[in-house]
């Protein structure tokens, strides 16, 4: 029985066996819990496509096509969120800037530090995730699993960019 799949693999395993899947570029681990959540919308939804969001310490954002990941990426921002102590909702103009000029992270991230804004740092920290991620986004239709503070930021994040997002 294999430890792991690359993708593309089918969201439901043909074996029943599940199991972590794997991508080399960008090298990447999607846990058994996440695929199963991928796998619940998908067979809800047999010829949906486009991106599942699954917000929290470690956020997935995994590209679906008719049952089938494609590619996923994942990203810390809910980890770094945590020790910087990012919380509440997001700064929009902050999001922004993030957004447009990444390589302003650190600057933008002491600056929250130091004005002890919160709703500043996670939006820098969810704005150059955006950024990242924008090729999975935009114009696709997403599904935000997740419930509680962060998945409600990344709601708002998107909806600022007037992205096509779903709570499912």
């Amino acid at each position: 029985m294999a430890k792991f799949v690359t993708v593309p693999a089918q969201a439901t395993p043909e074996s029943g066996a599940w199991c972590e899947l794997h991508q080399e570029r960008p090298r990447g681990l999607l846990p058994v819990a996440a695929r199963k959540q991928v796998a619940r919308l998908a067979s809800a939804e047999p010829q949906w496509g486009g991106v599942v969001l699954l917000p929290g310490e470690v956020t997935h954002w995994v590209q679906v096509s008719a049952g089938e990941i494609v590619s996923f990426q994942s990203f810390l921002t809910g980890r770094l969120a945590q020790a910087l102590g990012a919380e509440g909702a997001p700064d929009m103009e902050t999001l922004q800037d993030a957004m447009s000029q990444p390589e302003r992270l650190a600057g933008l991230l002491r600056s929250a530090d130091l004005a002890g804004e919160s709703g500043v740092a996670l939006a820098a920290l969810m704005g150059v995730e955006l950024a990242a991620t924008r090729a999975f986004w935009l114009g696709a239709d997403i599904r935000l699993l997740g419930e509680g503070a962060l998945a409600d930021a990344y709601e708002a994040a998107l909806k600022a960019q007037a992205a096509w997002v779903t709570r499912a």
